[in-house]
């Protein structure tokens, strides 16, 4: 079944917290919507424009990093913690921004404009079109398959290796990249996500 109601909009977060500092929402917690992907920087609903004809999917997740955390247009990490989130929730939850190779997460939603607070619910991006931070001196094709990198919040393009590189780098994979670049600082490019969850 495909949600067609979101608690709340791209761009948006969900307060995860109580005035007790109890967590809220958490029936929430690893829920998957689909959004159209339509310009938001106009304003209400009715007066957006489609980008294209593709749907967003996202993943509502909370912020377990402990603090506030930077999420628009990063690649970010699910937390896996043993014991912090179990069965029917383990997707439900990010720690931090990825920072090595071949983590399993998804991409920040490029709506944000401001961080996320600690335990409070946002959107992290898993199929469709969105924008993601490449590592510096990434040498990005249109095509390339991209997994998470060392850098921290930052793609890169899926390295050839081992066989069991080939499948890390398979299981963990990002998206493909649907737009290029060469240049030797770190750029924002626009990526099919698809991470398989």
């Amino acid at each position: 079944m495909i949600h067609v109601d979101p608690p709340f909009d791209l761009g948006e977060t969900l307060k995860g917290t109580d005035d007790d500092s109890n967590l809220i929402n958490t029936h929430w917690e690893g829920a998957i919507y689909s959004f159209p992907d339509v310009d938001r920087s106009v304003g209400p609903r009715g007066s957006r424009t489609r980008r294209s004809g593709a749907a967003i999917r996202a993943v509502c997740v909370r912020n377990t990093s402990g603090g506030a955390l930077t999420v628009a247009k990063k690649a970010l990490k699910f937390d896996l913690t043993p014991g912090s989130t179990t069965g029917r929730k383990l997707l439900g939850s990010v720690d931090a921004q990825s920072s090595a190779v071949n983590q399993f997460g998804g991409v920040g939603d490029n709506e944000l404009a401001t961080t996320v607070a600690s335990n409070d619910l946002f959107w992290c991006i898993v199929g469709g079109p969105a924008e993601v931070l490449f590592k510096d001196s990434a040498n990005i094709a249109i095509g390339d398959l991209l997994i998470t990198s060392s850098s921290a919040g930052a793609a890169d393009e899926a390295a050839a290796g081992s066989a069991t590189i080939g499948m890390t780098a398979a299981v963990n994979i990002l998206g493909r990249a649907l737009e290029a670049d060469s240049s030797t600082s770190s750029a924002t490019l626009l990526i099919q996500v698809a991470v398989n969850i």
